[in-house]
């Protein structure tokens, strides 16, 4: 009757600031649902949450039997909770971030000159139409340096007839990705890690894997040119936008780069 009693005196002593306290909790959850829904980790994040009630439970009815040593360990328990969830979901917090980095209101004061997309495009084009493997890595905001040091330092400025002599046959450096800053060229036969997703269809061969798996690790726009049928895909966040034609390409390239396109003078 006691604990009844406490557990009446704790509820009906809730006030508003309460309630909403626990709105922006549930909230907080459904939003990391809604961002990991569909991902190996909404398993692990599940679990992580019936941990999470387990010990609430365990906390409250310590607290009811005055359970003091108890108590004083489920309440340093949180800190073991929230560095859980950190080392668990690091990936998943990088790509939430990444996201908001790309709301016009933020990408404003990030914008890069647009004037290589043209040199890419016709690059892509002429590999394209001849089956030239290529896989062109454009940096954001999150940095590529780790990947860069795996490649031959170039920097230079981005042409159509440098992206093509990097991709051919003969060229040393064709089988790694070549990376682009601050439209230039800064780097060739650079490695890049390939994505584990076991969702991915079968028929994608390295370059597509490595496009997804450092799309899936930064905010990085990677296009892939297939050597074996001239296709060309679009890796971002960890998507892959398949066979696209030029215009849509380079009109994909223009809105994840937030650049304005010029308009043509009117005759």
């Amino acid at each position: 009757m006691v604990a009844l009693r406490e557990l009446w005196a704790l509820i009906s002593g809730i006030q508003w600031n309460d309630a909403v306290d626990i709105l922006l909790v549930a909230l907080l959850f459904y939003f990391l649902f809604s961002l990991l829904k569909g991902t190996r980790s909404a398993v692990a994040l599940r679990g992580l949450i019936g941990i999470l009630l387990i010990s609430f439970l365990i906390y409250f009815l310590a607290r009811l039997a005055r359970l003091s040593a108890i108590t004083l360990l489920f309440r340093s328990f949180w800190l073991i909770v929230v560095l859980m969830f950190i080392l668990l979901f690091q990936n998943e917090l990088r790509r939430a971030l990444t996201e908001a980095g790309q709301i016009k209101l933020f990408r404003h004061f990030f914008t890069q000159g647009g004037e290589f997309i043209d040199e890419i495009i016709k690059a892509v084009n002429i590999m394209s139409k001849r089956r030239i493997g290529g896989l062109i890595v454009i940096e954001r905001q999150n940095p590529l340096k780790t990947f860069i040091d795996t490649g031959v330092e170039i920097d230079s400025a981005v042409t159509s007839d440098l992206l093509r002599t990097i991709f051919a046959p003969f060229s040393p450096l064709h089988d790694g990705a070549a990376i682009i800053r601050n439209n230039r060229i800064v780097a060739a036969g650079c490695i890049l890690p390939l994505s584990d997703d076991p969702t991915l269809s079968k028929e994608l061969g390295t370059r597509h894997r490595a496009a997804i798996g450092l799309s899936e690790e930064s905010d990085a726009i990677v296009i892939v040119v297939s050597e074996e049928t001239g296709t060309i895909s679009l890796a971002v966040m960890g998507n892959l936008e398949r066979g696209l034609q030029l215009d849509v390409l380079k009109k994909r390239l223009t809105e994840l780069l937030g650049i304005k396109e010029e308009k043509e003078d009117e005759d």
